[in-house]
């Protein structure tokens, strides 16, 4: 995933496209860039509207959050996404 435009192939710059999301699961690529806009959109929509989620729900992601955010970072290791090699290669 790349919000930084300077960091997203140039075929998707070719597109018009200003961030990239892919996810690739057993040599498969998944390509989600697009229609992040609305979904953010319809998902505020429904929280004004009382449907969010609780804090019951979110502890769950806001603990690995933090867990992720104090560890220390180690660098190119194992597998890692290839973009990685763009800003720590």
């Amino acid at each position: 995933m790349s919000v930084n435009y300077d960091y997203i192939p140039e075929e998707i710059k070719a597109q018009g496209q200003r961030t990239y999301r892919s996810i690739t699961v057993y040599g498969d690529e998944l390509e989600f860039s697009g229609g992040f806009t609305d979904l953010h959109t319809l998902s505020y929509q429904e929280i004004l509207k009382g449907n969010g989620f609780g804090l019951d729900e979110d502890y769950g992601s806001i603990r690995t959050v933090s867990t992720i955010i104090n560890l220390e970072p180690v660098g190119l290791k194992g597998e890692y996404h290839p973009f990685c090699k763009k800003v720590l290669g």
